[in-house]
């Protein structure tokens, strides 16, 4: 079975053979492309040292990535391809990182010490397919499987047990049985993972097209990983991920996490420790999820939360069940047509300012306050956006006083 990789994959790998070298795709891409797959990025394992790699690309830019592990970068026809040396791993003493690492020459040590059969493959466009641990076998079977004894796999490093499920998520595949059985035992470990790499797997699994069996099956794995996760919401929870098209990981950890209630859905997405823009777009979607509004509130809700931020509002109600289709359609129509009107969604639209209230005779909080109510009554069409309207408004509110 032969590939079509890219050039620059390619040519790297000739010049690491015209070295005397031994150098392979390696792990994901392989997976991918036996799937029929894409793949998103191209690794490349080799017999050769980093120093070794650097002088086969003295006229590239190399970076030292991950030097330490034997990972340099290297920048070749407009793609990063990351290059490691062959490697085998010590003793895991923490349950996470090997204590140390020894570099090797021999490609089936390297792929022994990977984590599933799916991902310890490699490929040369000479020799084709290098699989020792049957990983074609167990894409035909659409299974995540350990290599070698599961026990030890994900006892040297407890993130294994979420990348398992991440990879059923994202793959639509089962989980070993065997591999499965020492997941649901060693569930607890995962206290050894940093919260990043928690939230990093979890949220890449929810996004995915196959998480809802996926992370039903391995509940108890999830309220490990997030011990502030109220398992009474879990259910709701998975059925409003399940009516959701994947891919936008806001709304899908919204859809999972909207009826945590508060303190537990804070204290989850704290736990998470992502950017601060994730977790507010997510709080605010969740807090929301549950209030359906009036079509003739729309511009106000566009006005507060955005367009992005309100079209996943109306996804994530109708797929709790709040909104029907046909009033989530209603209220995206309604969506559409306040964009159109172009009406005012920030007070620097309207057609009056600070500025003009103050030369009304307003001062300190009352113009802020005069300014949001305006905004309110031209969001609800109980005043035209027009500046004339406007002032008139204000002098009869000021008893007929006009300072313009």
């Amino acid at each position: 079975m032969s590939f079509d990789l890219p050039v620059p994959v390619l040519l790297a790998i000739m010049r690491l053979n015209e070295r005397g070298h031994e150098a392979y795709a390696v792990g994901g891409c392989v997976r991918d492309m036996l799937r029929g797959v894409t793949p998103h990025d191209y690794d490349i394992c080799v017999s050769c040292t980093p120093q070794e790699t650097h002088a086969a690309f003295a006229d590239e830019r190399v970076i030292d990535t991950g030097i330490q592990h034997g990972t340099v970068t290297v920048l070749l026809g407009g793609m990063a391809l990351e290059i490691t040396t062959f490697r085998a791993d010590g003793e895991y003493l923490d349950g996470r990182h090997p204590a140390s690492v020894r570099f090797t020459r021999s490609l089936r040590e390297d792929l022994q010490r990977r984590d599933f059969t799916v991902n310890a493959m490699a490929y040369h466009p000479i020799e084709g397919i290098v699989d020792l641990y049957e990983g074609q076998k167990d894409l035909k079977k659409r299974l995540i499987r350990c290599v070698g004894d599961p026990e030890q796999r994900l006892t040297e490093d407890a993130l294994r047990i979420l990348r398992a499920v991440r990879f059923a998520s994202q793959l639509n595949f089962d989980i070993d049985e065997p591999t499965a059985q020492v997941m649901h035992r060693l569930k607890d470990r995962l206290r050894l993972v940093s919260r990043e790499r928690i939230a990093a797997e979890l949220i890449r699994a929810a996004s995915e097209s196959g998480a809802v069996p996926a992370l039903g099956e391995f509940s108890d794995v999830v309220f490990a990983a997030l011990p502030d996760f109220p398992p009474l919401s879990w259910i709701n929870g998975l059925k409003a991920l399940s009516r959701l098209p994947a891919g936008d990981a806001t709304l899908r950890m919204a859809a999972l996490l909207h009826d945590c209630g508060e303190p537990a859905l804070q204290n989850v997405l704290d736990s998470l420790r992502q950017s601060r823009a994730f977790r507010e777009d997510t709080l605010t979607l969740c807090r929301h999820a549950r209030k359906p509004f009036e079509p003739g509130e729309t511009a106000v809700m566009l006005a507060m939360l955005g367009e992005t931020q309100l079209r996943r509002l109306l996804l994530l109600q109708q797929a709790a069940g709040v909104l029907s289709e046909k009033e989530a359609a209603q209220r995206l129509s309604r969506v559409r047509a306040v964009l159109a009107a172009d009406l005012p969604l920030t007070l620097r639209d309207l057609p009056v300012n600070g500025k003009d209230l103050t030369a009304m005779g307003l001062q300190g909080e009352a113009v802020g306050d005069t300014l949001h109510t305006i905004h309110q009554m031209v969001l609800r069409s109980q005043l035209p956006c027009d500046r004339a309207a406007i002032i008139a408004w204000l002098t009869r509110q000021r008893g007929g006083e006009r300072a313009f």
